[in-house]
């Protein structure tokens, strides 16, 4: 299941720097189900996010294979930010994988960083 349209849309993507901003959808029946009285976006659906807009930037359909590294440094609650920006500082291709840095954010805080392998 893709979570694009039913968790998150896609307000833009910048293909020349590898960054997209996206818009939290409070309404999603995750967030309902996921503590409706305080929804949080959890971490497994952070990292759907993450492999759908790396899939939309490259034009390619991805494979998770290694999540060598993911800090959840704040509590992502689409009541409290409605947008955030998907960043990668670095995205390396190596014989038949993808990886990636980057960092899930928005003007004041840095919601996530991750470091990340695709097949």
């Amino acid at each position: 299941m893709t979570l694009k349209n039913n968790l998150y849309s896609i307000i833009s993507l910048n293909r020349d720097n590898n960054s997209a901003s996206v818009e939290l959808l409070p309404d999603s029946l995750i967030y309902k189900a996921h503590f409706p009285e305080r929804p949080i976006t959890p971490g497994v659906c952070i990292i759907q996010i993450v492999t759908e807009i790396l899939g939309e930037l490259k034009g390619i359909n991805l494979s998770l294979i290694e999540v060598k590294n993911v800090k959840f440094l704040e509590v992502l609650s689409p009541s409290e930010t409605k947008t955030v920006s998907i960043n990668f500082d670095k995205i390396l291709k190596e014989d038949n994988s993808i990886k990636v840095r980057g960092t899930v954010a928005d003007e004041a805080k840095i919601y996530t960083k991750f470091s990340l392998i695709y097949k």
